[in-house]
């Protein structure tokens, strides 16, 4: 398998405007589903042609070889040397957010051959280009699994209800791979949800403003009090790891949570209440579960998987209004 394409994520991309189109959060017109949009125009919506307005992205050692997502991956005296590559075949030019999780923690690591690490690298490409990125991220020993993740125009603020663009945003691009250490998953200690809700409306995660249904939040002050709704559409529990991003840093989910684990029965979702982290700007939040935390493998694609929340702009409290 050579890089994933997002012509895989047109179902669920498609799935996902309808679900909320049909529970009367969203006031859009279906007909919207179909149409390109000039901020976002992935055209994910549509039936692509063959290496056109697609996003093929992926994992390479440092011989060129792809690494399968899911594969282990190996440390070289604490080091993983990898290349992350992305084409991006779409006749726009877009900046893109590249981010890395160590056990779910947002690690530091380095570019190319630049001395000094970060924990975001933003860059632009240009209309159907590629581009190979090398990334050298240093591990600790017990280290279990590592995410590289991708977002799409991570300084663009939706401040508007647009189902298109909503959905097109809230993706983030994922790569998921253990290392070679034993997981123990015993070990993690799971959050208790303040509500289990069994009503069919099992998205994997949802930021709402109703416990009732399930209702969008596209901009909202800071510190204000929200639910959000993870849910388990399968007929096994699944369990997650949950993580919040404040301009794609790391902050609390909840109260002194970085990572929150959770497992969800068959058919049901859980609430959790939480605050919106201090802004002093305009900043995009968005949480993100992983289902299989320490389980990912080959095998098992929804292990591979980030499902993000519609990102919530989080304004100041002195904003205008």
């Amino acid at each position: 398998m050579k890089k994933y394409t997002i012509t895989i994520i047109m179902v669920i991309a498609f799935a996902v405007i309808l679900y909320v189109i049909l529970h009367n959060f969203l006031s859009e017109d279906k007909s919207t589903v179909n149409k390109s949009n000039s901020e976002t125009q992935d055209a994910i919506s549509k039936e692509p042609e063959a290496n056109t307005d697609t996003i093929a992205y992926g994992l390479y050692n440092a011989e060129g070889k792809y690494i399968d997502n899911g594969s282990k991956l190996t440390a070289e005296n604490n080091v993983v040397n990898v290349n992350v590559s992305i084409d991006h075949n779409l006749n726009e030019q877009r900046e893109y957010g590249l981010i890395v999780l160590e056990d779910f923690k947002q690690a530091s690591f380095n570019i190319e051959n630049k001395k000094e690490a970060t924990k975001q690298y933003l860059f632009t490409m240009s209309p159907n280009t590629s581009k190979n990125i090398g990334v050298k991220v240093p591990v600790n020993l017990n280290t279990q699994e590592l995410t590289f993740l991708l977002t799409k125009k991570p300084s663009y603020k939706l401040k508007e209800m647009n189902p298109n663009k909503a959905a097109i945003l809230g993706e983030v691009l994922s790569m998921r791979y253990p290392l070679d250490h034993n997981n123990n998953l015993a070990n993690l200690k799971e959050t208790k949800p303040d509500d289990i809700i069994k009503d069919g409306l099992n998205e994997n995660m949802f930021i709402t403003s109703d416990r009732q249904k399930l209702k969008s939040v596209i901009t909202e002050k800071e510190g204000k009090t929200l639910s959000f709704s993870v849910g388990n559409d399968t007929e096994k529990p699944l369990r997650y790891a949950i993580i919040a991003l404040k301009d794609w840093k790391q902050t609390d989910v909840t109260e002194s949570k970085k990572v929150l684990y959770t497992t969800v029965a068959a058919s049901e979702r859980q609430l959790f209440d939480f605050k919106l982290p201090h802004a002093k700007k305009d900043s995009n939040f968005q949480l993100i579960a992983f289902p299989y935390p320490y389980q990912v493998s080959k095998d098992n694609y929804e292990s591979q998987q980030a499902f993000g929340s519609f990102r919530t702009v989080v304004e100041p409290s002195n904003h205008p209004e």
